[in-house]
C-alpha cells in the first residue's frame, strides 16, 4: 500500500459537494472517467479500480477537469497511487495527452456547448498496416470513422466485425450518443457490403467461378447483417455524418441509423439487382420503415442513386449543409442529444423501434419467399452478376 501524498495534488480551492462526486462544470466525475477508461481497454472492472478513485478523491482530484490539470509530477504521483495498474494508467493517459475535441464553432455565451475531453483513441485491426475503423470518445460522444479509403470503406466481414465491436465499447464507456462517419475528404462514404466475402457452398470464395453455387449471401448469420442488427438495437442513438456517395449495404447501414446529416454531393444507392443479388426480408424492411414504397421499389429495382436533396424532401436525411460544415453540424447534433436526459433517449429510441415493426410474413409467404431467394442466389444470373463486378463490365442477365 502506497501511502498518501502529504498534500493535494491539485490546487483548485472550488467547493465540492459532500460525496465527492459532483462537479461545478459538468465535467464526468472521476470514477465515471475511471470506469470509462476500463471500458476502453476492453478488460473486465477490478477492484482496485475503485481503490484508484477512492485514492484520486483523496487528492482532491474529483472530476475530469480536475485530471487533465494535473502537472506532469501530480501525474507521476498517479502513477503510483494504489489500483493504478499499467493497463489501465494507459488508458487514462490518453485523456490528458489528446486535445479536446472543438466544439461547435462560434458557441459561446448562453447555451453554447461545453468542450468535451478526449477519453481514449482506439483502432480496430488494421488491413495492410492500416486500420480500417478507429473509435474516439469525447465526453459522452463517441466517434467511429472507417478510414479505409484504399478499399472505398467496403464493408467486409471484419470491417463490420470490428464496426460493430466498436458501438459496445462505446456503450460501455458510457457515451449517449455515437457518430458513424468516414474520414473526411472522401468521394466514397462507403461502397457497400464486400462482394468478395460471398462464399459458396463449398467453402470456395466468391472469385471460385465455375466451381461451386453460392450460399445465401445474407444469412442472419452474416456479420453484415449482425452490424445492421447491432446498430438498430443500440441503446444509444447512432447519428450518421454522411461525406461522399453510399452505395449497396452500405445505404442499409445508413437507413439503420437514429439521425442522418450529409452534403449536397452525397447520393444513396441500393444496387443488388445490378449484381444478382436476393436482398433479404429484414434488409428490404429497412427501408419500407424510413421511406416511401415508390422510392424504395424505384431505387430495388434500378439501382440508380437518388441525391441528397432526394433524400431530405422524402425526410430520409435529417439535414444537408455544404461540406465545410459536416463536422459542425455533426457535433451540434450530437451535443443537442448527449445533453437530454439519457434514460428517456434510451426508452424513446426501444420503444420507436418496436413501433414501427417490420411487415408480418406468415409461414406460408416466408417460405415460398425464401425458396424465390435460394432459387436467385443459386441462378447463373447471381454467377454473371458477381463475374462482371470483378471483370468491371455491364452484367448480361438471362433470368436463369
Amino acid at each position: 500500500f502506497k501511502k498518501p501524498l502529504p498534500h493535494p495534488i491539485c490546487d483548485f480551492s472550488m467547493q465540492r459537494w459532500a460525496d465527492g462526486d459532483a462537479t461545478h462544470d459538468g465535467a464526468r466525475s472521476i470514477a465515471e472517467v475511471v470506469k470509462a477508461a476500463r471500458a476502453m481497454t476492453g478488460k473486465a472492472a477490478r477492484a482496485s479500480d475503485e481503490e484508484l478513485v477512492e485514492w484520486l478523491k483523496g487528492q482532491e482530484v474529483f472530476c475530469e477537469t480536475d485530471l487533465l490539470n494535473l502537472s506532469d509530477s501530480a501525474w507521476a504521483a498517479v502513477q503510483r497511487a494504489p489500483g493504478a495498474t499499467l493497463v489501465l494508467l494507459d488508458a487514462l493517459e490518453q485523456l490528458r495527452l489528446h486535445p479536446r475535441l472543438p466544439g461547435p464553432a462560434a458557441a459561446t455565451g448562453a447555451g453554447a456547448f461545453p468542450e468535451a475531453p478526449l477519453i481514449q483513441r482506439q483502432s480496430s485491426g488494421s488491413i495492410c498496416g492500416k486500420s480500417a475503423v478507429e473509435m474516439e470518445v469525447h465526453g459522452f460522444i463517441g466517434i467511429i470513422t472507417m478510414c479505409n479509403e484504399s478499399k472505398r470503406n467496403a464493408l467486409s466481414q471484419h470491417v463490420c466485425d470490428e464496426l460493430s465491436a466498436l458501438l459496445d465499447r462505446c456503450c460501455s464507456a458510457g457515451v449517449r450518443v455515437v457518430i458513424l462517419r468516414s474520414s473526411p475528404g472522401v468521394k466514397v462514404w462507403s461502397s457497400g457490403h464486400d462482394v468478395r466475402d460471398f462464399k459458396r457452398v463449398d467453402g470456395s470464395d466468391a472469385r471460385s467461378f465455375g466451381k461451386s453455387k453460392f450460399q445465401d449471401p445474407l444469412s442472419c448469420e452474416d456479420s453484415f447483417v449482425k452490424l445492421l442488427d447491432r446498430i438498430r438495437n443500440l441503446p444509444v442513438p447512432v447519428l450518421g455524418s454522411i461525406e461522399g456517395t453510399v452505395w449497396g449495404g452500405a445505404t442499409d447501414i445508413c437507413a439503420c441509423c437514429d439521425v442522418l446529416v450529409a452534403t449536397p454531393q452525397t447520393s444513396f444507392a441500393i444496387t443488388p439487382a445490378k449484381i444478382g443479388l436476393p436482398y433479404n426480408h429484414s434488409g428490404m424492411s429497412h427501408f419500407i420503415q424510413v421511406m416511401p414504397l415508390h422510392i424504395v421499389k424505384w431505387m430495388f429495382f434500378s439501382g440508380e442513386p437518388i441525391s441528397a436533396d432526394q433524400a431530405l424532401q422524402i425526410g430520409f436525411l435529417n439535414d444537408v449543409v455544404p461540406v465545410e460544415k459536416l463536422e459542425q453540424r455533426t457535433q451540434e447534433m450530437a451535443h443537442i442529444i448527449a445533453s437530454r436526459a439519457p434514460l428517456v433517449v434510451h426508452l424513446l429510441k426501444r420503444q420507436l423501434l418496436c413501433m414501427s415493426p417490420a411487415p408480418s410474413l406468415t409461414p406460408e409467404v416466408f417460405e415460398e419467399l425464401h425458396e424465390k431467394r435460394k432459387q436467385t442466389w443459386s441462378s447463373n444470373d447471381m454467377e454473371e452478376g458477381v463475374q462482371a463486378f470483378f471483370a468491371k463490365r455491364p452484367p448480361s442477365f438471362r433470368g436463369n
